[in-house]
């Protein structure tokens, strides 16, 4: 592949609905018509996932992990469908996949899976092909063959393993606030944005609570080299840098 690959993960509050999935492909397409080759990982839509666990537990106090795999993986399925959808409406050739799909091989540990390894070429030959994929986050296959869905955060993990993967220098984590923030914004206004974090402050910030990204995403960014970059999904903007 001659073109940069352009990691970018949507976190669900940016797909919630249609006008949102509109403006993620038109984000999305602003970097395939600048000549990078976008691979996009989706979170499921708003709080998508915490409706399918509401009907889960009405049903059982203690529902069986395996099966609830199976439910909420559905989730994410939902989102990379209708953002492809929306891609091609656009005129983006795309196609959704599942993390079984792509070959995300991960522990057996149902509802809080590791990431194991990528197996197969299934990835690459979208992208030679000129395809975007869209990748559902937070899940993967087992080494038993089994749907997993991966710990808190997984969809974040999912998208710095797949650039350390992929080759890309960066990923874009676009969500719905404009950077990493001293504190919440909306609750201090002396809070201040930083411009620049290294990954062991921004990890610090993330376990004190900071929710913009996940602990673990911070930590195999670092090992893996991978700038992590806050992007709004209004403008398209980097609000921070994570490097």
């Amino acid at each position: 592949m001659s073109q940069p690959v352009c990691i970018m993960k949507f976190g669900g509050n940016t797909l919630a609905n249609k006008a949102k999935l509109f403006m993620a492909a038109d984000l999305i397409k602003s970097r395939y018509d600048k000549g990078f080759l976008p691979v996009i990982v989706a979170s499921a839509n708003g709080n998508l996932t915490d409706v399918l666990l509401d009907h889960a537990y009405s049903i059982s106090r203690n529902p069986d992990k395996r099966e609830l795999d199976m439910l909420i993986t559905t989730g994410e399925r939902v989102s990379v469908a209708l953002l492809s959808i929306a891609l091609r409406e656009r005129g983006v050739p795309s196609v959704s996949l599942t993390g079984s799909q792509i070959g995300l091989i991960t522990t057996c540990a149902h509802t809080g899976a590791d990431i194991l390894t990528l197996q197969g070429d299934r990835l690459k030959r979208e992208l030679s092909q000129g395809h975007v994929p869209v990748v559902a986050g937070f899940q993967g296959i087992g080494e038993n063959k089994e749907i997993t869905t991966l710990k808190r955060g997984g969809s974040d993990v999912s998208a710095v393993f797949l650039a350390a993967q992929l080759g890309a220098d960066h990923v874009e984590m676009v969500k719905d606030v404009d950077g990493v923030y001293s504190a919440d914004p909306h609750k201090d206004q002396q809070a201040q944005k930083y411009e620049v974090l290294d990954f062991d402050e921004m990890y610090k910030l993330a376990l004190n609570g900071a929710s913009v990204l996940h602990p673990d995403a911070v930590r195999l960014a670092k090992e893996k080299g991978v700038e992590i970059r806050i992007v709004h999904y209004q403008t398209g903007q980097t609000g921070t840098v994570i490097k």
